[in-house]
């Protein structure tokens, strides 16, 4: 196989470098070079310890890069590994660099693939959105990574849908076909979970000074009742929309790791292990920062454009900008971002399910 480029050395792009690294691939990391710091004992010595369940030992990457063009240069399949807020610096520093028979995969994608597709210059360049990551991982230190827990089955869809998914399913078999990338997109379950969770226990949060567990402390029997309406607002702008979601039992959100403990798998008491993540630790945390303006300000949008209430995660972006003195309706990824801004149900659906469509709409 040609080699593998890995776009972020956080905890998911090391633990994706290291993993793919074990399995006899050549894999090359690539950081921004503001961030060079944090992974200054990778520039020394190319080698993840990875530690856990499934592949584990000392994984050697073919190198790590703060050159975009560099790692894109002879790779063919390209994996953006990073927080939703920070995709779009990627994906300026990748542009230049994408040619034809590039496949860009964006885990988890939070609608990233369609923000990218609207920045493209006519590269033929494949785009998959995935729903989650398969690694429920933590990074020790630069160079070392525990992976606790595995995604029982990851979404994913190609943009547009009707291109095949064979090289990702190869490398990841728990990744499944999605119906599009609005539905995978939809189907991610850390906007779901997380702000339900951070921002109605954002008291103890900050008086805990961040020693705080909140699958253990924070998900009650009303903190799951609020997650499961979350869904179920979710669930009705997909259904409106054309598209589908993943479905969970009523029983699945009646646990202290709701569905979260649906989507990722211990070998051995996944909701004690689940437990034992901690945080969030502060106000600033992704649970907040990351799922509200990239998760669920796009549901909120889609809602309103296909005349679908969201009352709930209306109150929860508005409440969540109010506690971090933030804008989060405005710094959202709203749908002018994703290039569908101005188009009705059936346009929107075409544009990410046929070639001819997401070509015309991307203006080639």
């Amino acid at each position: 196989m040609e080699r593998i480029a890995v776009f972020g050395a956080g905890n998911g792009g090391q633990c994706m470098a290291a993993d793919l690294a074990l399995a006899g691939h050549e894999v090359v990391l690539c950081e921004l070079p503001r961030f060079a710091e944090r992974v200054e004992p990778l520039a020394r010595e190319p080698v993840i310890r990875l530690s856990g369940i499934g592949r584990t030992g000392a994984a050697r990457l073919a190198g790590l890069t703060f050159d975009a063009g560099e790692a894109a240069r002879e790779a063919t399949l390209l994996n953006v590994v990073v927080p939703a807020f920070g995709q779009r610096a990627f994906f300026e520093e990748l542009l230049p660099h994408l040619r034809d028979g590039h496949v860009v995969v964006v885990w988890a994608g939070d609608f990233g693939s369609l923000e990218l597709r609207t920045m493209l210059n006519g590269q033929d360049v494949r785009l998959v959105e995935t729903n989650t990551l398969p690694y429920g991982t933590r990074l020790v230190a630069p160079g070392e990574v525990e992976l606790p827990l595995l995604a029982s089955r990851v979404l994913a869809a190609a943009l547009p849908a009707d291109e095949p998914l064979t090289l990702v399913r190869e490398l990841w078999p728990c990744v499944e076909p999605g119906p599009d990338v609005l539905g995978v997109a939809l189907s991610n379950p850390n906007p779901v979970v997380h702000p339900p969770g951070a921002l109605l226990n954002v008291g103890r949060i900050q008086h805990s000074g961040g020693a705080f567990n909140m699958y253990r402390e924070g998900i009650t029997e009303a903190v799951a009742r609020v997650i499961r309406d979350v869904h179920g607002e979710v669930r009705a702008v997909a259904h409106a929309l054309g598209t589908s979601v993943l479905e969970y039992r009523d029983a699945d959100y009646r646990t202290k790791t709701s569905v979260m403990g649906v989507a990722f798998r211990a070998p051995f008491d996944t909701d004690a292990v689940i437990g034992d993540i901690a945080g969030p630790h502060s106000i600033r945390d992704r649970y907040i920062t990351e799922d509200l303006p990239y998760g669920l300000v796009p549901v909120a949008q889609l809602g309103d454009l296909l005349g679908v209430e969201t009352p709930l995660i209306d109150a929860i972006v508005t409440l969540g900008s109010s506690v971090c003195g933030r804008d989060f309706w405005s710094e959202g990824r709203g749908l002018d971002a994703l290039g569908l801004d101005g188009l009705d149900r059936d346009e929107i659906l075409a544009s990410v399910r046929t070639s001819r469509a997401a070509a015309g709409a991307r203006g080639d």
